[in-house]
């Protein structure tokens, strides 16, 4: 009896955290196709593919074009010369976990587009990213300090957690490094605080990109950083 107990505990766990991400590209076959072509594009590195996947004009952070956003050639130049790699990186992990769909209700549109977007990542729709993370793996380990030698406390498999990672409320032990690797601290339920290595986290990807119609094609019409990251 125990041990039926303890498989249906494991499953309702499982469910819950793979809730958490939720691609909802199949619910548009003209979008999920537009997904697989972008993915082959973000695989092989295609700037010229990209740059046909892209509206006339793409929203993105103040730190690159600033408003109204960046011209097609402005957005390949900004994230896809000099340090490319990571703006690869990015845009594979957002395909990776997924996207969902929702209607844009904002009239202040860069590009006209029709209402229906996806956005992506899809876990950003559960996570508030100002107070918590998510463990983006299986079997993460989560360690009382932060350093490989320390005790792991336990393990994590796409779970949420609580954090200071707004960047009001950020401490000093939020994030160090430490033998050249990126730590987070995080709050346990049990009120523990533990450690987690921050590329393994929901919060080394700060990027996030919404895809919408255009002239009836999908389109990327922004790949925005959020203020204060």
């Amino acid at each position: 009896m125990k041990s039926l107990i303890y498989i249906l505990i494991g499953l309702f766990c499982l469910t819950a955290n793979a809730q958490l991400i939720s691609d909802e590209s199949y619910l548009d076959s003209d979008f999920l196709k537009f997904k697989n072509d972008l993915l082959n594009c973000v695989i092989k590195k295609d700037t010229t593919k990209l740059k046909e996947l892209l509206a006339e004009r793409v929203f993105e952070s103040n730190d690159g074009c600033g408003y109204p956003g960046c011209s097609k050639e402005e957005f390949i130049k900004y994230y896809f010369n000099e340090g490319a790699e990571r703006s690869w990186n990015d845009m594979f992990k957002i395909i990776r976990f997924g996207f969902i769909r929702d209607k844009d209700e904002n009239p202040e549109r860069i590009v006209p587009h029709d209402s229906t977007i996806f956005y992506g990542p899809s876990y950003l729709k559960n996570v508030d990213t100002d107070n918590e993370i998510i463990v983006l793996g299986e079997n993460v380990n989560i360690r009382e300090k932060p350093s490989l030698k320390a005790k792991i406390i336990r393990t994590a498999s796409f779970e949420k957690f609580k954090c200071d990672c707004n960047i009001l409320t950020t401490k000093k032990t939020t994030y160090q490094i430490v033998e050249g690797i990126g730590w987070l601290e995080i709050k346990l339920s049990s009120g523990e605080i533990g450690y987690v290595a921050s590329e393994l986290t929901s919060s080394d990807l700060i990027k996030e990109m919404t895809i919408a119609k255009v002239n009836g094609e999908w389109k990327i019409i922004s790949f925005y950083q959020s203020p204060g990251c």
